[in-house]
């Protein structure tokens, strides 16, 4: 057994609205960081999340794969591989694929977060 490595192959998928996500590294997960959650998540064609804030948490996404937008109090900012975003706290925020293919996103964020537990119920 790995102390400081985990595959993604290794950690469940939670399906989000418009989004699977895996939480691999932080509290109750893998690590187990107590100041950071570290992770995946996976938009298909077609789809978005929903307008959603964190509060507290500082977000830093990195695109993997896809095309997508992402919207910013409003105001959309076209996204692709390669392409590092920064959402500070109290921003609102929500993410549109515009691509045929899957917008995969690696974040963190800090303080940790519960997975979903920021999306409007």
């Amino acid at each position: 057994m790995n102390l400081h490595t985990i595959h993604e192959s290794e950690v469940s998928a939670v399906h989000l609205p418009g989004r699977w996500h895996k939480m691999i590294v932080g509290p109750g997960q893998f690590g187990p960081a107590s100041h950071m959650c570290f992770g995946v998540a996976e938009f298909p064609p077609d789809e978005q999340a929903p307008e959603h804030v964190h509060e507290q948490a500082e977000e830093i996404l990195y695109i993997l794969t896809g095309r997508g937008q992402f919207f910013f109090d409003g105001h959309p900012e076209e996204v692709e591989p390669g392409v590092c975003v920064y959402v500070p706290p109290g921003v609102f925020h929500r993410i549109s694929v515009t691509g045929n293919e899957i917008l995969k996103v690696a974040y963190v964020f800090s303080p940790p977060v519960r997975q979903g537990s920021y999306d409007r119920k």
